[in-house]
């Protein structure tokens, strides 16, 4: 619906002062009555682990990074037997509130996922940037690796400030930026969870689509901490043997 449309709509309904106001906040931000949708799980039947699943538009993404056990792909601190904290929301509910948490390095893996390099991610397959992909790469039976064309599809649906509204509340983030602007802490509207690694404060995922100017490099979606675009999604094309995370999207 057009801004122009809801304006009118309001006028129409000025009687009724308080539906008007929250009707144009509507027409404003395309995702303010979004019925926060319903978390569900499948799972891998490969090696049996349990996901989070959810369907935002006309997407079916998985809700947590990928955790499959590849060749060629890694944790942070695989094997060790030292500890890291980690934010959590304070369970009493008080808003902007947390509690930090202490992990084992062997528990970092089950939170964050793997981390697998653009060949691994494929496994072996040719660039997509189709919707689907029609790449299962890496992925679950059933579920793809997403298309560059294919976040955008996310991004767009979600809107204004994408990236906030991608990040778990147990995302580290707040502060300010490059540039000095302020960096919003995740509300996990859709219910995506992004997750900052616990070194690079940032998600990044790999897309299906190499880079038609570089064939050494494919792109990836991104959301960092300490970046004037934090509060989006950045897209930045990235050198193909670099691990980062996996998230599938249903078939």
């Amino acid at each position: 619906m057009s801004r122009n449309i809801c304006k009118k709509i309001i006028l129409k309904s000025a009687s009724i002062a308080i539906f008007a106001v929250l009707f144009y906040t509507s027409c404003d931000d395309n995702s303010v009555n979004v019925v926060t949708p319903e978390v569900t799980t499948f799972e891998d039947k490969r090696d049996g682990k349990i996901y989070k699943k959810v369907q935002i538009g006309s997407q079916i993404w998985m809700a947590e990074n990928l955790r499959y056990e590849a060749d060629g792909s890694s944790c942070y601190g695989e094997g060790g037997k030292g500890t890291m904290n980690i934010r959590e929301p304070n369970p009493d509910g008080t808003p902007n509130s947390w509690i930090i948490k202490t992990i084992t390095l062997a528990e970092h893996c089950d939170i964050y996922g793997r981390l697998y390099d653009w060949p691994t991610a494929m496994n072996g397959e040719h660039s997509s940037n189709s919707v689907p992909s029609g790449i299962e790469g890496v992925c679950p039976v059933g579920w793809h690796v997403p298309s560059d064309a294919e976040w955008q599809t996310l991004i767009d649906y979600v809107g204004t400030n994408a990236g906030t509204k991608l990040k778990s509340r147990e995302w580290r983030g707040g502060g300010t930026g490059a540039g000095g602007v302020r960096i919003l802490d995740g509300t996990d509207k859709y219910r995506f969870s992004a997750l900052d690694g616990p070194l690079v404060s940032a998600s990044v995922w790999w897309s299906s689509t190499e880079r038609e100017s570089n064939e050494g490099t494919a792109w990836t979606r991104y959301i960092e901490i300490y970046n004037s675009s934090s509060n989006g999604v950045g897209r930045y094309d990235r050198d193909k043997h670099t691990a980062y995370s996996v998230r599938c999207v249903h078939d």
